[in-house]
């Protein structure tokens, strides 16, 4: 699982590292590191198209699914259309205005 943290947040949790271990505070040190030398463009542009292509997948598919709770004359709500759509709540939930506009 990948986490992104603030560089606020970041010198925090130095400071508490540096308090207890200095062995972790080592290895928190090296993975931020590496985690900000692996952002190369082609790398930022790869994930925006990823993104794009997946927000695309989830807003067809919500279509979808409100068109057919609508076809069989069924509630449409966020949870509902998630349910038929086949995403999750989360997803559904960033389109609520749109599905509460059906």
């Amino acid at each position: 699982m990948r986490i992104t943290i603030t560089n606020d947040e970041f010198n925090t949790i130095q400071k508490i590292l540096v308090q207890n271990d200095m062995t972790l505070y080592e290895r928190f040190n090296e993975e931020f590191k590496k985690s900000i030398l692996s952002r190369t463009p082609k790398k930022i542009k790869a994930t925006a198209k990823a993104n794009k292509v997946k927000r695309k997948k989830s807003r067809e598919a919500i279509t979808n699914a409100v068109n057919l709770l609508r076809f069989e004359d069924k509630k449409i709500t966020v949870y509902s259309v998630a349910k038929a759509a086949n995403v999750s709540y989360n997803t559904a939930k960033q389109y609520e205005d749109f599905i509460l506009a059906q």
